[in-house]
This record gives structure tokens, sequence and C-alpha cells, in this order.
């Protein structure tokens, strides 16, 4: 059943950084965190790149009570990287994780390399209160994502060959037909300024969009930045080694 009340505790971050106030504080791949406020009761990742996973930001939030859970193939990398042992999940169960239903829901490109299928990455299905919230991960259409029933999607509508574009995600909102969708990953290099409304565009008009300007990110320009100086780097490191032998 959706709950207004629901809607606006979900706070978007930027890109596909969710958190969620309430009873509990739940975040979702929490991204360029301000501060330090350490309140997280409860942190789902969705799959380990970059752009979803952030140790230093993750680190900001912890504190000694917080639940970790991520896709089974992140344990050792959670481990490591944060010192604290996931719970390790995957595709199509459900568990109590801090008194919250948690379903998991298989996120995988169909015909893209980037996220695929064998790895078993995550979507999460969150009941509060009454109302099912759906934090899709990045995903293509997929049989899984075509059956989930919920009152409330967040999805991808960046493309780019990550994920969906929007108008994609407008044909699986209307497939699964929740009261409200709030577009998320999207921005500079995923889909532009307008992929929100291009999404809210091709929405079926019964469903509602609610668009987050906060949504929108420039991480990716950073990402690609970052590993374009580290090949430079490493270029010229092998030049200068191979005028060496």
């Amino acid at each position: 059943m959706f709950e207004e009340s629901v809607l606006k505790r979900i706070q978007v971050m930027e890109q596909s950084g969710i958190r969620i106030v309430g009873e509990k504080v739940i975040y979702i791949d929490p991204l360029r965190i301000v501060g330090a406020p350490h309140d997280a009761d409860l942190i789902l990742f969705t799959h380990p790149h970059p752009d979803h996973f952030s140790p230093k930001d993750v680190k900001k939030l912890m504190k000694d009570s917080t639940v970790v859970a991520a896709p089974k193939s992140m344990a050792a990398m959670c481990r490591l990287r944060l010192g604290r042992k996931p719970v390790p999940l995957l595709p199509g169960k459900t568990q109590l994780l801090c008194g919250i239903t948690v379903e998991t829901v298989a996120a995988y490109n169909r015909f893209k390399l980037f996220h695929l299928k064998a790895r078993k990455w995550l979507g999460y299905i969150l009941t509060i209160g009454q109302t099912r919230v759906y934090i899709s991960g990045d995903t293509d259409i997929t049989e899984e994502s075509k059956a989930v029933s919920c009152d409330i999607a967040l999805l991808p509508v960046g493309g780019a060959g990550y994920t969906m574009n929007p108008e994609q995600a407008a044909e699986l909102a209307a497939a699964i037909a929740p009261h409200t969708v709030i577009p998320i990953h999207y921005g500079k290099l995923l889909g532009g300024a307008n992929a929100a409304e291009r999404f809210r565009a091709a929405l079926d008009s019964r469903i509602e969009a609610d668009i987050r300007p906060t949504a929108f990110s420039t991480v990716m320009v950073s990402m690609y930045l970052r590993a374009a100086v580290l090949i430079s780097a490493c270029g010229v490191l092998g030049y200068f080694i191979g005028k060496m032998l």
C-alpha cells in the first residue's frame, strides 16, 4: 500500500545513493556523504562498482551496531575494505534485517557486459510500514524485475550501456505499476541532464514521477578522469622502464 509518509522519508543523495529515515536509518549504495553522521542502522549494497561501493563514504556512516548486507560475491571485499563481515545475500530470497523485511531481486544486463547475471548482484524490495519500496540496482528489463510488486520504485534511467535508458525504465514501470517512481542513476555521461524528464514524458500517465534534482550526478566524470590519469601515468612509467632496460 502506498503511503505518502514513506515517500517523504526517501532521500536520494547522488547517482544511486539512497537514504531512508524512520525508526531505522537505511542506506543503499551510499555515495559522497557530507560530514560523518555515523547514523546507519542498515547498509545495503547492490554491487561492487565504485559508484555504488565507496568504502570511504560507508565508514562515515557505520557505527558499532550497523548491519551491512551485500551480494554474497562481495563478502570478502566488505571484510577487507570495511572491516565488517556482511550478511551475504543471494537473489530471490527474503530476510529480516534490523526488523525490516528485505527481499532480493536479481539485477543484471541482458545484452551488456557490465552487470552479468552470473555475478548474482542485487536489487532490493524493502517493506516499510505497509509500503513496498523497490531499489532495482543497475539492471535492464528482466523477467525478475518485471515480476516485482511494489508501491514505490527507484529505477536507473541513465542508459549509456550500463542500465535501462529513460524509455526502457518507463516500460518497466508500466509492467510493475507502482504508485510512484523516482528516477536515479543519471547525469553527465549517463543520459544527460534531461534523462529524468525524458522518463517522465515516456511514463504511463497513471504512474507518478518524483524527480529529485539530487540524483543528477557527475561521479562518472571524475571516475573516467581518474582512470585516464592512471592509464597515462602507467604509459609514462612503462616508457621510462623500457628506456632503462
